[in-house]
């Protein structure tokens, strides 16, 4: 059965969550020089595909990455030459052959510049949420450090929400770090489904999405099927 097309989820000039998981969930992005690596490929290719990266966390076997996309097919393009790159170097690098990212990426969209901010401290709290740290400030690899402390990040560009935090910068960072212990308190008891689900944002606006959704994933589904007997015939069980 074929995958749907990524415009059933976002369109130009969505907010995005990117996640995917390493080749049979291997911990391929374990060591510090992989996640340099992987760094560096989205550094270096975001403005020529009009991505902008507003928060990251790079886990041992997955990367989170929450943003906006200009136009909807160079986003796609943006990771199939990033997630392609960094295979390859991977593989060079170790003496590896074989598959490195594991599927598609997901890209859940996300509402609004709100639902945005509680997407970013999900992720600022997954290195901890892993048993990996105790505090987000201890995982070199995130975006917390720029936000929380103001550490200049070339990846980075800084939400409108978070700029509205404050006056200045240390006014900003300070709020921000208040906000992430706020939810270190509680220790984040309710987990938030980020990556499970294809919509973010208010749940009437959520299920609007869904609902549509599955009624564009069955026109597909019925659509191929078509296609596929027209071809083939009935020779072939597609069930």
């Amino acid at each position: 059965m074929p995958s749907f097309p990524r415009y059933y989820i976002l369109e130009n000039q969505s907010l995005f969550h990117v996640t995917w998981k390493c080749h049979n969930n291997d911990w391929l992005l374990k060591t510090d020089w992989a996640k340099k690596l992987y760094y560096d490929l989205l550094l270096k290719y975001k403005d020529r595909y009009g991505v902008e990266i507003y928060a990251y966390c790079l886990m041992d076997n997955h990367p989170h990455l929450t943003g906006k996309l200009k136009c909807l097919k160079d986003f796609s393009d943006f990771f199939r030459v990033v997630n392609s790159c960094f295979a390859r170097a991977y593989n060079k690098k170790v003496g590896r052959r074989g598959q490195v990212v594991m599927d598609r990426f997901k890209s859940p969209r996300i509402e609004t510049e709100a639902d945005l901010f509680k997407v970013m401290f999900y992720i600022d709290l997954n290195p901890k949420r892993a048993g990996k740290v105790i505090h987000p400030k201890q995982n070199r690899f995130s975006s917390y450090h720029h936000y929380a402390y103001g550490k200049k990040d070339e990846l980075i560009t800084s939400t409108p929400t978070y700029l509205g935090l404050g006056k200045n910068g240390k006014e900003r960072q300070k709020i921000y770090r208040e906000l992430v212990a706020k939810i270190l308190k509680h220790d984040w008891k309710i987990k938030k489904p980020y990556s499970s689900t294809p919509f973010i944002g208010n749940p009437i606006w959520v299920n609007q999405k869904v609902k549509t959704l599955k009624e564009a994933q069955a026109n597909y589904y019925r659509d191929w099927k078509q296609r596929y007997h027209q071809r083939f015939g009935n020779s072939h069980d597609t069930t």
